[in-house]
């Protein structure tokens, strides 16, 4: 049975929306560094002491802007076109990867070097891989693999399997996304990540 929010529930949300879209504003125009409850407070007009019913400080809110980020990216792999035939769908999930990060550079940097490190200090023994399994995104690219392992484009073998192959093209795509946001930023246009993503496919199917 489909529930209505209340008003009340409403109006929460509406401000937890209001606070994270500041902080991104804060974050990508002025750096990590001004972002405090007292300047999210005064961007808002809310007071400061107010904020803390929705979060508990500083390090919460970033933490929330990053998972938004997170969730923006998963959704650019799943606007890829599902009837793509394999290998053609795997090399469009990349090249998705890639462009999420050239149209929001500062969520997908802010993303990929504040949340983890600080899911780590917060969670030391937290496994990893596990991590990794559970992420929206890396379930879009492992679906991928299994479809190209399907139609026998990829072979598995003992200690290469889809998770293995998965992770080789997260590494992959991910540096190639981090040069093309960085020292390859001034370079126009997908050709060289493209290039790049095809030369990982041809080395997944080598047998």
């Amino acid at each position: 049975m489909r529930t209505t929010a209340t008003p009340r529930k409403r109006r929460y949300q509406r401000t937890q929306q209001a606070i994270l879209e500041a902080a991104s504003d804060i974050i990508r125009n002025e750096g990590i560094g001004a972002l405090s409850m007292r300047s999210l407070a005064e961007r808002i007009d809310y007071s400061p002491a107010g904020l803390y019913e929705y979060y508990s400080g500083k390090e919460e809110i970033v933490a929330a802007v990053c998972q938004v980020a997170f969730d923006q990216l998963a959704a650019m792999l799943r606007s890829t076109d599902p009837a793509l035939p394999p290998g053609d769908f795997l090399r469009e999930c990349g090249l998705n990867y890639v462009r999420f990060a050239t149209e929001n550079t500062d969520a997908f940097l802010l993303a990929f070097t504040y949340l983890p490190l600080h899911a780590a200090a917060a969670q030391p023994d937290t496994d990893s891989a596990a991590q990794l399994r559970a992420s929206p995104a890396f379930k879009v690219l492992q679906e991928a693999v299994e479809r190209c392992v399907a139609a026998g484009l990829f072979q598995e073998r003992p200690g290469w399997g889809v998770f293995e192959m998965s992770m080789a093209c997260w590494q992959m795509v991910h540096g190639v996304a981090m040069l093309a946001v960085t020292v390859l930023r001034q370079q126009p246009g997908l050709d060289l990540s493209r290039r790049a993503i095809e030369v990982l496919q041809a080395g997944l199917a080598a047998r």
